[in-house]
């Protein structure tokens, strides 16, 4: 990792979110409600680990790629500066894409428009080691899905590689099919961390908006269970 003024982990991203932080299984899965820094957190953690790790690219994907610049890419800039490290990264807008300047390594966003094209990306230092689905209940076919995971791939010989899947979402509805992959006792994928993550955690919200979400368990307390709670609808 490029030396940095020592950067506090625990100031840096709060409560709630220490184990999301430091797991390292295959897939790392969290569903939460609206607000609860489940997207600023991951955007940070990859800032984080891109700097720390010389051999590791990120592959970030959305439903549809018109999507991520106006989201995760935004997240990324904004990770960026709240760790005062803007001024490593080159930030292409058109593309759009990241690349980590003292190593190279990058950043890549792109939309599962077309699953088949992503399997074909490759990168010019280390490899493609992780890749973070934003919106992932977007994401209606799980063969995509499955086909985006073939794409990861490959070893290192540093002893801390790793390689993993990081999901965040809403959970509208359990039906969908990452329930019975991810969250189910029975049916869920081996070498997953899965977590719920609430409003509650979140440390940036201001009065206004904590008042806007617990205002929903008297107006609509069905979408309060997802939108305040996290749990599935």
């Amino acid at each position: 990792m490029t030396k940095q003024k020592a950067i506090s982990v625990q100031k840096l991203i709060g409560k709630g979110y220490n184990r999301f932080w430091h797991n390292k299984q295959f897939y790392r899965v969290v569903k939460g409600s609206r607000g609860s820094k489940k997207s600023k957190n991951t955007a940070l953690n990859f800032i984080y680990r891109i700097m720390k790790y010389e051999w590791a690219n990120l592959l970030v994907i959305r439903r549809y790629s018109n999507t991520n610049k106006q989201s995760t890419y935004t997240d990324f800039k904004w990770a960026a500066n709240k760790m005062g490290v803007m001024h490593l990264f080159k930030f292409n807008e058109s593309l759009p894409e990241i690349t980590y300047l003292p190593t190279g390594q990058k950043i890549l966003f792109r939309g599962l428009d077309d699953p088949l094209k992503i399997t074909s990306i490759s990168v010019d230092v280390g490899m493609l080691s992780w890749v973070w689905i934003e919106e992932a209940y977007q994401l209606e076919s799980e063969d995509s899905f499955r086909t985006l995971v073939e794409s990861i791939r490959g070893s290192h010989d540093d002893p801390e590689f790793f390689k993993q899947i990081t999901l965040t979402f809403n959970p509208w509805s359990e039906r969908h099919w990452l329930k019975r992959v991810f969250f189910d006792a029975e049916t869920r994928e081996k070498d997953t961390f899965a977590t719920t993550t609430t409003y509650r955690v979140n440390e940036w919200l201001d009065d206004v908006d904590r008042q806007r979400y617990e205002d929903l368990y008297r107006t609509n307390p069905r979408r309060a269970r997802i939108v305040c709670d996290g749990e599935w609808g």
